[in-house]
C-alpha cells in the first residue's frame, strides 16, 4: 500500500478517546492531522498483515459505526497480533454486543462462541493475527469484561469465553497515576510474580511514562501487567523504541509526530520474574477507530 491509502484525516466534529473509551479533551489543535485509526492501517502495512484481516476490521467498522472500536498492537518477541475491544457501558441495554460483532465477522471468520445477552458484560475483545487473516483457524476465544464494584478503587474482571464455557483470566484496577502513587507502588509490589528484594520499582513503573494520567495494574494467571493511560505522542515514540518495535513503525511515529499531537496514547507491558531477572513478556499501544 502506498502511504496515502491508509492515512486517515481528522474531520470536524471528530472526538477523541482512551482505550477505555473515556473521552479527553485533545492537546493540540486538530485541524490538518491524523486519526487515531491510521496507527492500525499502518501497522498492516508495516507488520506485513493478510489482507482479510483490514476487510474484517472495516466490517465491524461498517456495522457497529466510527469511534466504537478500540485497537491494539501487540507485541510477543517477535511475533506480532491485533487486539479489538468493544465497549458498551449500557451492559443489558448495550447495542454492541459480541452476537452483533461475530455476525459481522461471520462471512471473514466463523464462531460457535455465545454468551447469554443477559450477563452484565461491559467490554469484550478478540485477537486478530495472520492465522485468522489466512482463514486457518476461525475465532476460539474472546475476552468479556465485568465490573467489580469497590467504593475504594474502580477494577474489573476478566473472563475467557472458549467453546468449553468461561474461566477467570484476570483482575485489574485502575489508579490515578498522581493521587494514587503509594497504592501503584503497593499494588505492583503485591505480586506472585515477582522477588521483592532488591527489585527497583522503576523497572516497571517507568519513569518516562509516569505522568500519564491513569495507571492500571492487571494481575493475571501466569504474570502481571501495568498500563499506562493517556500518554503523549513523545512518550508513545520512546515505548516502542525502548521495546524495539519495527523500524516502519517507529519511523512512521517520528516523522508524523506533528500530525499526532493532538492526542493522547495508551500503553502497556506483561512481565514477571524468571530466574531473579525480570523479564517483559508482551507490549502493546492503543487506538480507537
Amino acid at each position: 500500500m502506498a502511504v496515502a491509502d491508509f492515512l486517515e484525516w481528522t474531520q470536524p466534529g471528530d472526538k477523541q478517546f482512551d482505550y477505555c473509551l473515556w473521552p479527553y479533551e485533545p492537546v493540540a489543535a486538530t485541524a490538518g492531522k491524523l486519526r487515531s485509526s491510521t496507527l492500525l492501517w499502518q501497522s498492516f502495512e508495516a507488520l506485513g498483515a493478510p489482507p482479510l484481516l483490514n476487510e474484517m476490521v472495516r466490517a465491524v467498522q461498517g456495522e457497529i459505526g466510527p469511534f466504537r472500536t478500540v485497537w491494539g498492537v501487540k507485541q510477543k518477541g517477535s511475533d506480532f497480533s491485533w487486539e479489538l475491544y468493544f465497549y458498551d457501558y449500557e451492559r443489558l441495554e448495550r447495542e454492541v454486543s459480541i452476537e452483533r460483532v461475530l455476525a459481522a465477522l461471520a462471512p471473514y471468520a466463523p464462531s460457535a462462541l455465545a454468551l447469554s445477552p443477559k450477563r452484565p458484560y461491559f467490554m469484550f475483545s478478540l485477537d486478530l493475527d495472520a492465522a485468522l487473516g489466512a482463514q486457518e483457524r476461525g475465532i476460539e476465544e474472546i475476552s468479556v469484561y465485568l465490573g467489580n464494584p469497590s467504593g475504594v478503587v474502580s477494577s474489573g474482571l476478566c473472563y475467557q469465553l472458549s467453546p468449553s464455557g468461561l474461566r477467570f483470566d484476570n483482575l485489574y484496577y485502575f489508579f490515578d497515576a498522581k493521587d494514587d502513587w503509594e497504592d501503584i507502588v503497593g499494588k505492583v509490589a503485591a505480586s506472585a510474580h515477582l522477588d521483592l528484594d532488591g527489585l527497583d520499582i522503576s523497572s516497571i513503573l517507568w519513569p518516562e511514562l509516569c505522568d500519564c494520567g491513569i495507571i492500571v495494574v492487571a494481575n493475571k494467571k501466569y504474570n502481571d501487567g501495568v498500563y499506562f493511560s493517556r500518554i503523549r505522542i513523545d512518550q508513545l515514540i520512546w515505548f516502542v523504541d525502548r521495546l524495539g518495535y519495527p523500524d516502519a513503525i517507529q519511523a512512521f511515529l517520528t516523522a508524523n509526530k506533528a500530525r499526532l499531537d493532538h492526542m493522547l496514547y495508551d500503553v502497556g507491558i506483561d512481565y514477571r520474574m524468571i530466574d531473579g531477572r525480570l523479564e517483559i513478556l508482551k507490549s502493546a499501544y492503543y487506538g480507537v477507530l
